[in-house]
């Protein structure tokens, strides 16, 4: 094992061995290589994709202020519409009156509830 050692380990260990100023020289080499791709983008001149790319984030924004403005509006018209339904409900003497006796029932039948229970537990 120890006569084949040349793979990646050997080259990590020769690599720890070296004085400071080609290790340095080596990790320059290394970080400009992973970040040459990334300044070349950014001096590069708008291309044909960025373009695109810029309208298509300006049909996204404008496509959603749309939709934004027409749920507000749609809510807005659903309040002005149940607020006169029930001004108008409010007003009639028959729905009163139906609701009015539907209520004095239902307090009725708590109340014969409750003396029907009172009167188990005697």
């Amino acid at each position: 094992i120890i006569n084949n050692f040349d793979g990646l380990m050997a080259r990590v260990n020769a690599l720890g061995k070296l004085p400071w100023l080609p290790s340095f020289f080596i990790f320059l080499l290394f970080l400009a290589i992973e970040t040459a791709p990334i300044l070349a983008k950014l001096l590069a001149p708008k291309g044909e994709f960025d373009i695109h790319l810029d309208n298509k984030e300006q049909e996204l924004l404008a496509w959603t202020s749309q939709q934004t403005h027409q749920r507000k509006a749609h809510t807005e018209a659903d309040y002005a519409i149940n607020d006169a339904v029930y001004k108008s409900l409010a007003d009639d003497e028959k729905l009163y009156n139906t609701k009015r006796k539907l209520a004095q029932d239902l307090i009725e039948l708590q109340a014969k509830a409750f003396y029907d229970n009172q009167r188990k537990l005697i």
